[in-house]
């Protein structure tokens, strides 16, 4: 089977590679001049398996309308005249409660677990080199309250087969000796031994490569991407920068970008952009070895080989991916908060759009139109899962039966989809 992928980014080269693994003939289609460009080029780094709370949640619930009169809060969510935005909040204030996230965190949970298990198959068949460390993720907290929220919430995902350790504070200094001397308070935390971290960027480049080297994969990069012709139920073609082309099957792997296109042929996909940010430097000399997640901020630290990454926040301000100062800040405030003695002059700033559903779980899979496929909507968690979504989709499109159960990641979960 012929199958066009419109979007190199991480969920586009893990659905190339596992589909053309399976024999089928792929092209990418990608507007940027190379893969990993745009969402997936500064990420947090994080393989956070163990995180599987959604946004939409009980405590977030609580903290939500306060955080829209706050320019410096973890989420900024402001309503505005933007039909899309409104039914977004609506269903995410819904999936907030507690029955609703408790099973959209099995969902996300289940699908980590098995990325896990995939991400490790794709770096044994390939042995491409990314930074990836396996050291684990430490969540530090600086008030009882959200650590005793955590810990009941790892008690919750203990039960669906995900460990993770809780921690006092000297033991989190003894995990990570560079927390020694941050001017924050950290009072416990909770770390996973089954986390990892990596370069999604690098990663995503390297699997594009080897795609292309050994399974023949072809790659139309400074292409974009234009229109879906075709119906509802089937697409003909599609209109490019560089003319039409075709295939048996479509898959949107275009991040936010994914909705504009579906909704050409009257499929709207419940995801809408989340903006983050990051900030990279040059690894200091007792730089931490094991990722770190600012509870209180929502910030997350990484060891990418010679750099280290501190990415987070959540902003909704439409297909905008400019910098903010005011947003950037927090990111800055968060990292001298753990790091006071490393200057962080001539920080490489970056921000990108996360393709976000209001419950948390991705699209993955069959949409109203035979031909067209999703692989979408994965939020922050792209680059955690990615591989596992990818073989997920390998599977639907196969017509095999997926290795863990598809309830919760298709478009059909939503009722009036499409």
């Amino acid at each position: 089977m012929r199958i066009l992928i419109l979007g190199a980014g991480i969920t586009g080269i893990t659905a190339a590679y596992t589909l053309a693994s399976r024999g089928h003939e792929v092209e990418v289609v990608e507007q940027e001049p190379s893969a990993a460009m745009q969402t997936t080029f500064s990420n947090g780094g994080q393989l956070s398996y163990s995180h599987a709370q959604p946004w939409a949640n009980p405590a977030v619930f609580k903290k939500v309308f306060g955080w829209m009169l706050r320019d410096d809060a973890p989420l900024v969510l402001r309503p505005k005249a933007d039909l899309a935005m409104i039914r977004w909040m609506m269903h995410f204030l819904l999936q907030c409660q507690p029955a609703r996230a408790d099973e959209n965190c099995e969902r996300m949970l289940r699908i980590a677990l098995y990325s896990r298990k995939k991400m490790h198959e794709i770096v044994a068949q390939t042995n491409i080199e990314f930074d990836y460390r396996q050291q684990g993720i430490l969540h530090i907290f600086s008030d009882q309250k959200s650590l005793d929220g955590a810990i009941k919430h790892a008690k919750f995902q203990e039960k669906l087969g995900c460990h993770e350790q809780i921690l006092s504070r000297q033991e989190c200094l003894a995990k990570e000796p560079s927390l020694q001397q941050a001017h924050k308070q950290i009072i416990g935390g909770i770390y996973s031994d089954s986390d990892e971290s990596g370069d999604a960027h690098l990663f995503t480049q390297r699997l594009a490569q080897y795609c292309e080297q050994h399974l023949g994969v072809r790659f139309s990069y400074g292409v974009t991407v234009n229109k879906l012709h075709g119906s509802k139920q089937r697409i003909t073609s599609i209109a490019t920068s560089q003319g039409e082309m075709r295939a048996d099957a479509y898959v949107l792997a275009l991040g936010s970008y994914s909705t504009l296109l579906a909704k050409q042929i009257d499929i709207h996909l419940p995801i809408y952009p989340m903006k983050g940010y990051s900030i990279t430097l040059p690894a200091w000399k007792d730089a931490p070895e094991v990722s770190i997640t600012d509870d209180e901020k929502k910030v997350v630290f990484s060891r990418l080989g010679e750099r280290v990454r501190a990415a987070g926040t959540a902003e909704f301000a439409g297909y905008n991916t400019a910098i903010r100062p005011v947003r950037i800040e927090q990111i800055f405030s968060s990292f001298r908060d753990l790091f006071p003695h490393v200057p962080t002059n001539g920080a490489d700033e970056w921000a990108c759009i996360r393709p976000q559903t209001p419950d948390g779980p991705p699209l993955v899979g069959r949409t109203p139109c035979a031909n067209l496929y999703l692989h979408t909507g994965h939020g922050t968690l792209g680059w955690t899962h990615g591989a596992g979504t990818a073989y997920l989709l390998a599977d639907i499109i196969d017509q095999r039966a997926t290795e863990i159960r598809l309830a919760g990641y298709e478009l059909s979960r939503y009722r009036k989809a499409g």
